[in-house]
Parts: structure tokens; sequence; C-alpha cells
């Protein structure tokens, strides 16, 4: 678990932000922050009791960046027990 989720777990549960079986999706880009911030739920989720999901759409403005950005999210996923969703 990383230093700092145990400081946003008492935040969600002070603040009542999420409940255990609440479904959260991660948009992820594949950058550094959206890595960051599924890295951190994916630590809180069995405490938190919340299903967790990794997204990425490909927009396709990028050429191949934006495909090896996909490619990376789909990699990812299945290392933190996720399934992507997809979505070109």
């Amino acid at each position: 678990m990383t230093k700092l989720a145990p400081s946003v777990l008492a935040y969600i549960r002070k603040h009542d932000l999420l409940k255990p079986g609440d479904r959260v999706a991660v948009a992820i880009s594949g950058g550094a922050d959206s890595v960051a911030l599924l890295r951190l739920l994916d630590d809180l989720r069995g405490q938190a009791g919340i299903v967790l999901s990794a997204i990425h759409f490909n927009h396709k403005l990028r050429g191949a960046d934006s495909d090896e950005d996909e490619r990376f999210v789909c990699a990812l996923a299945p290392t933190w027990r996720l399934t992507p969703e997809k979505h070109s």
C-alpha cells in the first residue's frame, strides 16, 4: 500500500464519498497522473469495498502515440486484476 492511501481512505470515509459495493471507473490515459490514481484506488479497493474498473478511450488524436497509450493501458489493467474497458 502506498503511504498516501491511509490518508485518502480516511478522507473518503469522513466525507462518505464511497460505499462498499460502489463501482468506480478510472479514466486512464496512460499518463503518470491517471496511472497513479488507478494505483491508489487499487490499494484502497479492498478496504473501501469498491469494484474498480479501468476505462481508456483512444481518441486517435496523436496517431501512433495514441495507439501505444491504448496498448499500455490494456497491458497494465490485468496486472491489477482489472478488465480494461476500451473504446475507440
